[in-house]
């Protein structure tokens, strides 16, 4: 089961780069000066985030300066260059930047996750709120994998955060975790005792937390994937 989980994986990035290279990334003309010389985008997401019946954009940017990429001995390609999650509202001049975050989201390779796939994800807008998705895959020092979704919400200027969900577990052994965490009511929800393999039986045990604050959180407040 552990083996088909990593070759279904391996099809799902496979089909998303087919994706990608059929539809090359590209902003409306309105919001092309938002993309600096020496950048690229990574990902856009089109969505009303202020409620005003436009359509605002999300993009994450990457730098595209060579001396930031490397390649091991095998040839696998180690790009540090940095990230930057960028929001804009659309408005009758075009678009106005109303945020600019460049930690959240890291470079494709950082030394201190040498072991670790490409971190990021997915980017989403939906409904008035941002997804910023993450996935924990290690080629070696842990079994354990995981994913995130973080979710935010525009409020007073500043994007807040309003909900976390994770889910986690075992390559070897198929025990997982999920831990959904509601920022605006201070509640946490964790289910444990699921198999994440078919042959197994699950008997999941739910249990809540209390946050132990209820100070809002805001998407500049976080580290690198939110850890």
């Amino acid at each position: 089961m552990g083996r088909l989980y990593l070759v279904l994986t391996a099809l799902c990035c496979l089909v998303a780069g087919l994706q990608a290279a059929e539809a090359p990334l590209a902003l409306p003309a309105a919001a092309q000066a938002h993309l600096p010389a020496g950048w690229k985008l990574l990902k856009v997401a089109e969505g009303d985030l202020n409620a005003d019946g436009k359509a605002d954009l999300v993009i994450v940017r990457e730098g595209t300066d060579p001396k930031k990429i490397t390649k091991r001995g095998d040839g696998y390609e180690q790009n540090g260059n940095p990230r930057v999650v960028v929001v804009l509202l659309a408005d009758k001049e075009g678009y106005r930047k109303v945020g600019e975050y460049p930690k959240f989201i890291p470079p494709a390779y950082t030394l201190e996750f040498d072991n670790y796939m490409d971190r990021f994800k997915e980017l989403k807008v939906a409904k008035g709120v941002i997804t910023i998705e993450f996935d924990w895959f290690a080629s070696a020092g842990t079994w354990w994998t995981s994913h995130d979704t973080f979710k935010f919400r525009l409020e007073t200027g500043k994007f807040r955060l309003i909900g976390l969900e994770e889910s986690s577990f075992a390559r070897n052994e198929g025990d997982m975790t999920l831990t959904s965490t509601n920022h605006l009511t201070g509640k946490r929800k964790i289910t444990t005792g699921i198999s994440a393999f078919t042959d197994k039986p699950s008997h999941p045990k739910i249990t809540w937390e209390n946050l132990e604050s209820r100070k809002p959180v805001y998407l500049e407040d976080l580290p690198p994937c939110g850890r």
